[in-house]
């Protein structure tokens, strides 16, 4: 499963350098991190894309008291969608 995601959050800027770098090195337990993308689109909003994403895995991982201390934080609230690639011809 492939996943997008958008957010809003009190301080993108914040969020990127003490929420999502700080924690990337996690995501290889439920995605393919090397593949991941973060997007700034306003002060307080962004998007996020994750690819090959272990679902029961992320589940846990949001979970974690640690996640969701760091959303809380940082107000993060997310809008989660998934995406396949588009079949042409």
């Amino acid at each position: 499963m492939n996943l997008m995601l958008t957010a809003h959050c009190a301080d993108t800027d914040r969020f990127y350098a003490e929420g999502y770098s700080a924690v990337k090195h996690e995501f290889s337990d439920w995605c393919d991190a090397s593949r991941c993308v973060f997007a700034k689109v306003s002060d307080t909003e962004l998007v996020e894309l994750f690819f090959d994403v272990n679902p029961p895995k992320l589940k846990a991982w949001l979970a974690k008291p640690s996640t969701q201390a760091m959303f809380k934080a940082h107000s993060f609230v997310p809008t989660r969608y998934t995406f396949s690639p588009l079949q042409m011809g």
